[in-house]
């Protein structure tokens, strides 16, 4: 492979049409986060000054108008691919007495579109995956959805954008809400999947800073509730060992805590539960959010285009407890004008 296969690559393009060349040559630096709890973002800086002209061709340009669909792939060589796709929401112009101007273009992907408005309203006998894809076709956007199961009452939307909304509703049960491509996720997090990448401290990762943590972890967690219908309590509780994965590690934080720590529960009260199915799903998608904070940390690794927030990697040469799989929830990649190419990671785990 010569040096020309090697060298980080870019390609951004603006409403279907690939960057023409002179915008392309006043690149800077581009940066994408791809995040599964915030909204994912973009910024593209270019120099902004024509000495020919006179004149500020990019700032003055209609190229990076508001709403300006921006797909950026990222990788080496030829080999090319999408990390991000978004909307154009700020141009940030830097005009100083010592340096040449500068433009930031600046987006974010299409969960923006859900934060733009309040509203109050009321859902009947609507299940929360059901909610999901009718706010998702409000915003001209597809749905991949996980079935919730039974539908409450009614569910109030209370002075809140689509998006506080929607995931204020996947925390009771533990999903996540993120948008790739014009098409929004709500499913539980999908750390039980086979790692799409193995990384090698050393090899593929120059910095890997994990850290352990027991002291939020607890051996049993309930949701207690009341069946308006019935007019009873309605409780749940889920106990360390019910975790849907352990991610190929020996002892999950639950259970490690309760060992060495003895017993200790935590208690989510006030909740609207229409049934105890609605019961076991919350009590178990909380109890597994929880355990998904025992191990958190951070690698810093050569350009990754085909990395992205939401998959597993296997992480090996940090020793028996560290090592192993890692769900990423954040993915954060950074190129200069100088082909300077890295990928940042934030990563969790339950086990070890």
């Amino acid at each position: 492979m010569n040096a020309e296969e090697n060298a980080p690559a870019l390609e951004i393009r603006c409403d279907g049409r690939p960057l023409p060349l002179d915008a392309r040559a006043d690149v800077e630096s581009v940066t994408v986060l791809d995040d599964l709890h915030a909204l994912s973002m973009f910024t593209v800086t270019l120099h902004n000054w024509d000495p020919e002209r006179l004149a500020f061709p990019w700032s003055d340009s209609r190229l990076f108008a508001v709403g300006t669909e921006v797909v950026i792939s990222l990788g080496y060589g030829g080999d090319l691919y999408p990390v991000m796709s978004g909307e154009v929401t700020g141009l940030e112009p830097t005009f100083s007495t010592d340096r040449l101007p500068t433009l930031t273009v600046r987006g974010y992907d299409y969960r923006h579109r859900l934060a733009r408005a309040q509203r109050t309203r009321t859902f009947t006998r609507t299940k929360d995956s059901a909610i999901a894809r009718q706010l998702a076709r409000n915003a001209g956007l597809r749905a991949e959805v996980t079935d919730t199961g039974a539908a409450p009452d009614y569910v109030v939307q209370n002075n809140q954008t689509d998006l506080e909304f929607l995931q204020k509703r996947a925390r009771l049960i533990g999903y996540e809400v993120h948008v790739r491509h014009k098409v929004l996720y709500f499913r539980p997090p999908q750390h039980g999947r086979r790692p799409s990448a193995t990384l090698h401290i050393g090899d593929d990762i120059a910095e890997f800073t994990p850290r352990l943590r027991a002291l939020p972890q607890v051996g049993r967690h309930s949701v207690r509730g009341w069946d308006v219908a019935l007019k009873q309590a309605v409780v749940s509780t889920v106990t360390a060992g019910r975790e849907p994965t352990t991610m190929g590690g020996a002892t999950t934080g639950p259970r490690e805590a309760e060992r060495a720590f003895g017993r200790a529960a935590t208690v989510s009260t006030g909740l609207s539960v229409p049934n105890r199915d609605r019961a076991d799903q919350m009590a178990l998608g909380q109890f597994d959010d929880l355990a998904l904070t025992y191990i958190t940390g951070e690698a810093e690794c050569e350009g990754k285009p085909r990395l992205h927030a939401g998959e597993v990697v296997d992480i090996q040469g940090a020793g028996t407890v560290f090592s192993g799989a890692y769900y990423l929830t954040s993915v954060s990649h950074s190129l200069t004008a100088g082909d300077d190419y890295r990928t940042s990671l934030q990563l969790r785990r339950n086990a070890a």
